[in-house]
Formats: structure tokens, C-alpha cells, sequence
């Protein structure tokens, strides 16, 4: 298997992977986490235009059987945190979780270790490994799932609530910090 960079959202039963081939069921889902609960698509549309609000979840790696999910407190935008790592930055996978280490040529990533009552890592799972010269498609590959969350979203919204659809897809744009450069 190949390093798999993912945009998952925690929705309370695990992680909606976030792409292109989102259900209605799966956008609904997505715009109740946003919103906070469910309620009808066209109040969802006005409560998420009238804020924002955000969706916890990040950046899901796997690579030869390992798995690191993102950490707790992490929102979608911060994504955008692995723009520069390859120069010296540290992307954000929130605290009590995934424990990160650099070397010269790579960021390994392992998925448990940095709990916030350990004054040590302890280093549990078998970590990802991230040389530096895959970051820039990495980066890419996750910004193109978010273009197709995009879509995803302007179908539902084409059908649940179509006066509303651009304008909630272009406030999903800047909330979730999608089309800049990467």
C-alpha cells in the first residue's frame, strides 16, 4: 500500500472521509456536524451561512497497514498546516494522539504517544513515515478531495435548497480555507 493522505470529519461513529463521492446521506451528515445537530437542509443552509462554525476532524494517514488519525480539537481547515513542513513547519494533529518526529529526509508519524499527562512519548503503533518530497502531492491529493467535497456539497445543496447553493459552497470554500495554493 502507498502513503494515503485522507480528509476525514469525526461525525460521532467514526470518520466520513470527505471527497467527490459523498452521499446526500454522507452531506447530511456533514452539514448536521456543522450546524451541531440535525435539522432540515434549508435551516442547516441559513444556520451555516449565518456563522462560522467549523467541523472537527483533519488530516488521516496510511501507509503498509499503519494508520494515524488526527488527534482531538483539530478543525478541517487545518489541514492547511502541512503547507511548509518539507521547510521546518510542524502540521497540527491535535494533542492526545499522534506523536511526531523529523529527520533530515522525512516526518514520521506514529498513531498514539502524545497524551498530555505523558511527560515521554511513547510511541504506540506502527507509524507513518513522510518523506519531504512527498509532501507537495500530499498536499495536492488533499485539496483535490476538498474540491470534490465541494461538489458533493453544490449537489446536495442543488437539490435541497438551490437559491442557496453558491453561496453555501463558496462559505464551505472559505471556512475550510479549500482553493487557495497549496
Amino acid at each position: 500500500m502507498a502513503l494515503r493522505a485522507e480528509i476525514v470529519a469525526e461525525d460521532g461513529a467514526g470518520w466520513l472521509r470527505l471527497c467527490g463521492e459523498l452521499s446526500d446521506e454522507q452531506v447530511s451528515r456533514l452539514v448536521a456536524l456543522w450546524v451541531g445537530e440535525a435539522v432540515p437542509p434549508r435551516e442547516s443552509v441559513e444556520r451555516v451561512l449565518g456563522g462560522d462554525r467549523s467541523v472537527f476532524g483533519g488530516v488521516r494517514l496510511t501507509d503498509s497497514g499503519a494508520r494515524v488519525d488526527p488527534g482531538c480539537c483539530l478543525l478541517l481547515e487545518d489541514w492547511r498546516s502541512w503547507v511548509g513542513v518539507e521547510n521546518g513547519g510542524w502540521p497540527d494533529v491535535g494533542h492526545d494522539g499522534p506523536w511526531l518526529e523529523r529527520d533530515a529526509e522525512a516526518l514520521t508519524i506514529w498513531p498514539r504517544g502524545a497524551e498530555d499527562w505523558r511527560s515521554d512519548p511513547v510511541r504506540e503503533g506502527p507509524p507513518v513515515r513522510i518523506l519531504y518530497s512527498q509532501l507537495p502531492e500530499l498536499r495536492r491529493s488533499l485539496q483535490t478531495d476538498l474540491r470534490g467535497l465541494l461538489d458533493s456539497l453544490r449537489r446536495w445543496a442543488d437539490t435541497n435548497c438551490p437559491d442557496s447553493a453558491g453561496a453555501l459552497v463558496a462559505h464551505a470554500d472559505h471556512i475550510f480555507a479549500i482553493t487557495g495554493p497549496v
